[in-house]
């Protein structure tokens, strides 16, 4: 069976097609990205040959502001789906699957004119921008949640791994000895330069806590308290050895850290976003999951939150039990591999 896989921009467009793929490795698999994060992030897959090849196009974002750049995106979208009709064209895969981003809009289009079974997964609470058009010309619309009428809802595609850390190996990787309970600081893939300096204004909680951030590429704290890399691969092993972690509001980072079990404080991004992030906090903390913290109040009320959740861990992660059933991952796999020798 050939699969092609797409989605990009961000960690969270890509890792949830790096999970399908750790679980479909009997198939043939390519995946169509730019020449940015999501070729970066695949190519280990690609050296390995989980997947058989990546195919680069061109691909370009909407501006969620008034900008003579956005006039131009009719033209770019129109040579992005030329471009991937060449590769679908030579790889005639039975499926194709994208997980979102601006970089899936042009592959599932140019899928719905030659006629592939095209599947799309949304991740967050709203639909996205790239999604919501995509949802028009695919064949299949899966969601985690009930974000849409049209969608049917399987669950977060989250990787296998995060359950099965090795804590030792995440302390090394931090450079902590576990005298401390540790606070880990992610912003997502990106990085979040307002939790970083949050951090470095909030010199008490180098009290309690030994603080490991990630800062995200090409960000760096000037500060003499944390430990800091820009990007770990070993998540699920940093994930094992947590205390507590400060967090955005990433639908995929709420539930990997649900179901590695490690209380959070999430603060959900509001600037330049459609309010996914606000939806998805206030879904994972209502059922327990954890705590929510304004940016507004970030530098005011950090301390307090982080400290609560620490206290709070036992009746925190006896919450984070419960919510096993947003594990998806299966599901979607299932769905995928029922387009085999459809042809």
């Amino acid at each position: 069976m050939k699969i092609v896989f797409s989605g990009g921009g961000t960690a969270g467009h890509v890792t949830p097609n790096l999970a399908l793929i750790d679980k479909i490795p009997n198939e043939t698999v390519y995946y169509i990205g730019t020449d940015g994060m999501e070729k970066t992030l695949t190519q280990s897959y690609v050296d390995s040959g989980a997947i058989a090849e990546y195919c680069q196009i061109s691909a370009h974002k909407l501006q969620r502001k008034l900008t003579p750049k956005n006039l131009l995106l009719p033209f770019q979208l129109i040579k992005s789906v030329k471009e991937a009709k060449t590769h679908l064209k030579r790889i005639n895969p039975d499926v194709i699957f994208s997980k979102g981003g601006f970089v899936g809009l042009p592959v599932i289009i140019a899928g719905k004119m030659l006629k592939i079974p095209t599947i799309i997964h949304e991740s967050d609470m709203s639909l996205g921008l790239a999604n919501k058009i995509c949802a028009k010309f695919s064949t299949e619309f899966l969601a985690a949640f009930p974000c849409d009428k049209r969608a049917k809802v399987v669950g977060l595609i989250i990787r296998d791994e995060i359950l099965r850390g090795d804590r030792q190996r995440g302390l090394e990787t931090m450079g902590f000895d576990s005298k401390k309970p540790i606070l880990l600081v992610t912003g997502g893939s990106l990085g979040a330069q307002a939790l970083n300096e949050a951090v470095v204004n909030c010199k008490r909680l180098r009290d309690n806590f030994d603080i490991f951030v990630i800062t995200g590429k090409n960000k760096k704290i000037d500060c003499d308290f944390v430990n800091q890399k820009e990007f770990v691969s070993n998540m699920n092993d940093i994930f094992a050895a947590s205390s507590v972690c400060l967090t955005r509001a990433g639908s995929n980072t709420l539930a990997e850290l649900t179901l590695a079990e490690v209380p959070f404080v999430t603060v959900p991004l509001t600037k330049c976003s459609r309010g996914e992030q606000v939806k998805n906090a206030e879904w994972f903390t209502s059922r327990g999951c954890g705590l929510m913290l304004s940016e507004e109040s970030l530098n005011d009320k950090l301390y307090g939150a982080i400290n609560a959740a620490y206290d709070s861990r036992n009746a925190i992660m006896t919450k984070q039990r419960l919510r096993k059933d947003i594990y998806g991952t299966d599901k979607t796999v299932e769905i995928i591999l029922k387009y085999k020798n459809l042809k």
